[in-house]
């Protein structure tokens, strides 16, 4: 009996998923593990949904494009000519680097006051 090798571990991903239409469902499948982190039903006032993931995953929806998904804060475009009901594989994590850090920029101070001259 031969063993089945197990799947590298990866670290774990975000993907948060949003909507512009109502009543748009998801299912977000880790393709390794065959599990679905992700089951629902989106419209544009609920909160995003932040699922995540380990490995390269697919993204089921009854339609994709009404769909705003971004992976570790950085947005996932998906290409216009997707419409409908449709499967999108989201990329290998394992592989992918990670987002990068965002920098915090300073505040800009605000000018000294000016004195008064005296006349």
């Amino acid at each position: 009996m031969a063993a089945i090798p197990a799947p590298p571990a990866s670290r774990p991903h975000q993907i948060t998923l949003t909507s512009v239409k109502v009543g748009v469902r998801y299912q977000v499948i880790e393709l390794n593990t065959g599990e679905t982190p992700g089951l629902g039903m989106l419209s544009p006032r609920d909160k995003p949904v932040v699922i995540n993931v380990k490995g390269p995953s697919e993204l089921r929806s009854s339609a994709v494009e009404h769909l705003r998904v971004k992976i570790d804060g950085l947005p996932f475009p998906i290409p216009a000519t997707v419409t409908g009901p449709m499967f999108v594989a989201l990329p290998d994590t394992f592989t992918s680097p990670p987002a990068p850090q965002p920098v915090p920029t300073p505040a800009p101070k605000a000018p000294a006051p000016k004195a008064k001259t005296v006349r």
